[in-house]
């Protein structure tokens, strides 16, 4: 093979693996993008929210974390319809807001519930369609939460559970106006005893 060959054959070689190491790169930037949303953060695959950093709340708890007030008020477990061997859960939480700027919470971005064996679920699309159609009291995403102002009730968007399900842990990412920041969460454990079955409170 002459020169010539020989020097366009290097310069191909190196030009992929320039191209190749840029393609890693990128993907482990976007990776590390991914990795602060808060969508990804309830990825089932991590142990309440991942990397955030957890404060501990108990049940009815006032708990402060990034300037908000949260305290998790009541759990309300009702059969599923046309779900076999599910439960939907609502949840009624007080969100005070320590901050001039007001700002919009909801429960696909803000919310989850941990399982007992660890899995994380995230807002289900048929609870809060169920919630809408028959429980006036569950208010519809998104929640404005006024500046230096506050909103309590059971939020429209609830979680779907196995049937029975008698104990898990809310997690609540208090984002002030910042829907991407996954840094903190607030998990509160919930036990049987705090858990209802009447679904009067949502009607």
């Amino acid at each position: 093979m002459n020169k010539s060959r020989l020097s366009a054959l290097a310069l191909a070689l190196a030009l992929s693996a320039v191209s190749a190491f840029s393609c890693s790169e990128k993907t482990a930037v976007l990776d590390g993008e991914k990795n602060t949303s808060v969508s990804d953060t309830t990825d089932p695959a991590n142990k309440y929210s991942g990397n955030s950093k957890k404060t501990n709340s108990a049940f009815g708890q006032e708990m402060e974390v990034n300037n908000t007030v949260f305290t998790l008020n009541d759990v309300v477990r009702v059969s599923a319809p046309n779900v076999e061997n599910s439960d939907f859960v609502f949840i009624n939480v007080t969100i005070k807001n320590k901050t001039d700027i007001e700002y919009e919470i909801n429960s696909m971005n803000n919310f989850f519930v941990a399982l007992p064996n660890e899995t994380e679920i995230s807002m289900d699309v048929r609870a809060n369609l169920y919630a809408i159609q028959n429980y006036p009291k569950c208010i519809q995403d998104n929640i404005t939460i006024p500046a230096n102002g506050e909103f309590t009730g059971f939020l429209a968007g609830g979680f779907l559970v196995p049937a029975g399900t008698d104990s898990l842990t809310v997690g609540f990412f208090p984002t002030l106006n910042n829907e991407k920041d996954a840094s903190n969460v607030i998990l509160s454990p919930v036990n049987a005893e705090n858990i209802s079955t009447d679904d009067s409170k949502l009607k």
